[in-house]
């Protein structure tokens, strides 16, 4: 069966979408069948005009809304591709990743973890290691704001994207941070990660209590970048923090208020 584009309904996937899904990841029509497990001549077949099933249209929109999935997939069925095939598109799916900040952060504690580390623990780490940029070098480590939401992530998009596709190394993150950066995000995960999610959490909750929540330009409440650095700024003050070598003055001292407060 064959008809036009302008008739497709909103969830199948177009040609359009479909010729983006080879050029962003340099991937074949045949190699990318190939990955997905299908006959080498339905991708072309679609190209030509034909319509996805339900199913085969959700996988490809996945691939090319996710591509953690698609360099998961790729690296589990590299037998598929010839070498040079497989590292090319194994480096455009790298790129693709990498080309927002926070997901280079995230991978970077989960490599440091040997992925061992829950998805609540990473969204916790990333803010601290935010927080603590803005508070001692006045920048940003990565663009996007804490969110306010029911789930209690503060990045969700990046919680439920890592909890849907299970919590795995990416090879080559250490080459795009710098040296400071890599040094905080470890002097942050030494001095909080002992403490696990749950009293994180509750440290975070705590937090939030005092912050002055604003709303982004779509009306979402968010702890802006600016208020998250003024509290820091104070944070860092009463508690000492000197350098990023004295982050753990924090949560040693917060948590015994915390316990002493509750007895």
């Amino acid at each position: 069966m064959s008809i036009t584009n302008e008739k497709l309904s909103e969830e199948t996937i177009t040609t359009e979408e479909i010729k983006l899904i080879l050029d962003q990841y340099r991937i074949g029509k045949k190699p990318l069948a190939k990955l997905l497990g299908w006959g080498e001549t339905t991708i072309i077949r679609y190209m030509e005009g034909d319509v996805p099933t339900n199913e085969y249209s959700n996988k490809l929109r996945i691939i090319l809304e996710d591509p953690e999935y698609y360099y998961e997939l790729l690296c589990k069925k590299k037998e598929c591709l010839t070498g040079v095939a497989y590292k090319k598109s194994k480096n455009a799916a790298m790129t693709k990743i990498m080309a927002t900040k926070i997901y280079v952060v995230a991978y970077y504690i989960v490599n440091r973890c040997n992925a061992d580390v829950c998805a609540g623990c990473i969204q916790y780490l990333l803010y601290y290691a935010q927080a603590f940029s803005l508070a001692l070098y006045d920048k940003e480590l990565f663009h996007e704001e804490f969110c306010i939401n029911t789930e209690q992530k503060p990045y969700l998009k990046l919680y439920e994207g890592m909890h849907q596709c299970g919590i795995h190394t990416l090879e080559g993150v250490e080459e795009y941070l710098t040296a400071e950066e890599k040094e905080l995000i470890n002097q942050v995960a030494d001095g909080l990660c002992w403490y696990g999610s749950k009293a994180l959490e509750a440290m975070i909750t705590l937090e939030k209590s005092m912050i002055k929540i604003s709303r982004d330009k779509y009306n979402n409440k968010i702890i802006s970048k600016e208020n998250l650095k003024a509290y820091f700024k104070d944070i860092v003050n009463k508690y000492q923090i000197e350098n990023i070598k004295s982050i753990h003055n924090y949560p040693d001292q917060r948590f015994a208020e915390i316990k002493e407060f509750c007895k």
